[in-house]
């Protein structure tokens, strides 16, 4: 994740100026992130967008604070777990998943 912000902010540092101030890049990042929200009625904006036009990601319904379902995932190693093997009461779970194929 960390490639992708340096190269957001790389962007965003090439189109407003390498003197920008901290604050300016996080706005520029903001607004750069939220793109496809801003202009969501535009059809040109979501026709030149490689990754807004492919982006298929809905709202689901769970929310921050919602229990786990316990599931079963499939790990790197190709070995299924169980989601709820990797939770510890004392610390926040993080789950990324992606498409490996």
């Amino acid at each position: 994740m960390d490639v992708i912000a340096d190269l957001q902010t790389k962007l965003i540092k090439e189109a407003i100026g390498e003197d920008a101030t901290e604050e300016e890049i996080q706005c520029g990042l903001r607004i750069f992130r939220s793109a496809h929200q801003l202009y969501a009625n535009d059809d040109e904006f979501h026709n030149l967008s490689l990754y807004v036009r492919h982006n298929r990601a809905k709202q689901g319904n769970l929310h921050i604070g919602d229990s786990a379902m316990d599931v079963k995932l499939l790990n790197i190693n190709g070995e299924f777990v169980s989601l709820l093997s990797y939770f510890q009461s004392n610390r926040p779970l993080l789950i990324i998943a992606g498409s490996y194929t």
